[in-house]
């Protein structure tokens, strides 16, 4: 057990709860890539997640700077990929960051700076950023953001008020069009400050939507079918979720409840977009024996791919230990290599063929066993 300074950053998911509520499955699928966005920005700012409790995500970081860095960069990356959501149904994430004299037990923290973390967190606006006055004083030279002054604010089981430094939504390194100073001068309760920032908030998505004309698919509908391609886009936008569901009755394997294909932004590459849509077919994996199903939902600028992946029953006599169909949401990358994504011990890749379909390769290396094996797709249109 030791005792080090860090920088503490916490987060969570506003109304996580009434997500749910509306669409569990689906809100649990994008959970996963809001927890992977999280991951890869904090280890690209050397940082570490220290532990992700339902929607709540906690984080530590050796230098204040790369903390808020991290912040702004895990909030871009969230609002650029929900953005193809409905208002109603965007995921708009709060941050909190303090520095802290904490204590670490075998990788865990604790202390009052991890309290102090998830406070702070609790006072910034949704899509926002909210640091202690030490976290400002260390970075306010070194980046280039604008920071509103709160003043002292009273938070839950803190005796003395704290001071508190908010960065609006959206403003990012740089600074940005998006102002708080007035807002929160005129607002002197906590909840009129968090309603009037969901009120700006869901204008400012509204309007992105309607510049990016992104549309979601909803399952069983006619539309679903045939999904007219952006201008000059790709042709695999279609989808048809009669025939995907059909395929995966047949053939015993599960599917969520709810499956939607969102229509990229056109800064998407076009050689990324081809692997949206849904792959299945009648070959197996050529060792396991399991038929598999694959759906790629949403692909953004930044080459991640959300989606699900699901097989079937082994064939008999072959892995008699795994008998059970099954699926689940992934995160993947798509790069030159194709689709890449991990699923248990294993990795995923998926590359598109020149003939249209899609060739799957599963490795596995492990102290016990190493092995690879293979699956060709077809898509199901």
């Amino acid at each position: 057990m030791k005792r080090k300074i860090s920088a503490i950053l916490a987060a969570d998911i506003v109304k996580y709860s009434a997500l749910v509520a509306d669409d569990e499955e689906d809100t649990v699928r994008r959970l996963a890539g809001y927890r992977a966005a999280f991951a890869e920005v904090t280890a690209r700012h050397g940082g570490r997640i220290v532990n992700t409790v339902g929607d709540a995500v906690l984080a530590e970081f050796s230098s204040s700077v790369d903390a808020v860095r991290c912040a702004l960069d895990a909030q871009e990356s969230i609002r650029l990929r929900e953005r193809a959501y409905p208002a109603g149904r965007q995921m708009h994430v709060r941050i909190g960051i303090t520095l802290a004299d904490i204590v670490d037990r075998d990788g865990e923290l604790f202390g009052d700076g991890v309290n102090m973390a998830a406070r702070y967190e609790s006072l910034a606006p949704p899509g926002g950023i909210c640091v202690s006055q030490t976290v400002h004083e260390q970075v306010a030279d070194k980046l280039s953001v604008a920071f509103e002054d709160l003043g002292k604010q009273r938070v839950k089981n803190i005796a003395n008020p704290v001071r508190a430094f908010v960065i609006a939504p959206h403003a990012g390194i740089g600074g940005g069009k998006v102002t708080w100073k007035g807002l929160w001068k005129g607002l002197k309760t906590r909840k009129a400050r968090v309603l009037a920032a969901a009120a700006v908030l869901l204008a400012v998505a509204a309007a992105a939507a309607a510049v990016q004309s992104r549309r979601t698919v909803e399952p069983g509908t006619a539309a679903s079918a045939a999904v007219a391609p952006r201008p000059g886009g790709p042709s695999q936008a279609r989808f048809d979720d009669t025939k995907l569901r059909a395929l995966a009755a047949s053939q015993g394997i599960p599917l969520p409840r709810q499956i939607k294909l969102l229509v990229p932004a056109a800064t998407v590459p076009a050689k990324w977009t081809e692997y949206l849509g849904a792959w299945g077919g009648d070959k197996r994996w050529n060792r396991g024996g399991r038929q598999a199903i694959l759906v790629v939902e949403s692909i953004d600028e930044a080459g991640t791919a959300l989606g699900v992946y699901a097989h079937g029953l082994p064939l008999a006599g072959t892995l008699a230990n795994q008998a059970q169909g099954r699926f689940g949401a992934f995160t993947g990358t798509i790069s030159d290599k194709g689709l890449t994504f991990p699923w248990g011990q294993a990795t995923l890749t998926f590359t598109l063929m020149a003939d249209g379909t899609l060739w799957g390769r599963w490795d596995v290396d492990n102290d016990q066993r190493r092995f690879d094996m293979t699956i060709v797709l077809e898509r199901i249109e």
